[in-house]
C-alpha cells in the first residue's frame, strides 16, 4: 500500500542522503511556491478540481505560518486583505 503524504514527507524529511540539510531544502522550496502562489491573482490559479481561491488561501496561510516561524516581520503584504484569504 502506498504511504500518505504525511508518511511521505516525514521520511523525505527524516531520512536523507544529505542528512538535515533537507529540511532546510524542503522548508525554502515551501517557501518560495506559497510566496509565488500568495502573490498570484487568485482567479488566476483556477483549475477544474481546485478553486484558485481555495489554493490561494492555502499558499498565504503556509507563507505566514513560515514567516512566523523564521522570525520574519509582516508576512502579510498590504494588498492582500483578509477578506482575500478567506
Amino acid at each position: 500500500m502506498p504511504s500518505t503524504n504525511v508518511e511521505f514527507v516525514t521520511e523525505l524529511m527524516e531520512f536523507s542522503a544529505h542528512g538535515a540539510l533537507i529540511q532546510a531544502f524542503v522548508m525554502q522550496a515551501l517557501e518560495q511556491y506559497a510566496k509565488r502562489v500568495a502573490e498570484a491573482d487568485p482567479a488566476a490559479l483556477d483549475t477544474p478540481m481546485v478553486s484558485g481561491r481555495a489554493w490561494h488561501g492555502c499558499a498565504v496561510e503556509v507563507r505566514d505560518k513560515l514567516a512566523r516561524r523564521l522570525g520574519r516581520d509582516d508576512p502579510i503584504p498590504p494588498a492582500t486583505s483578509l477578506t482575500q484569504r478567506r
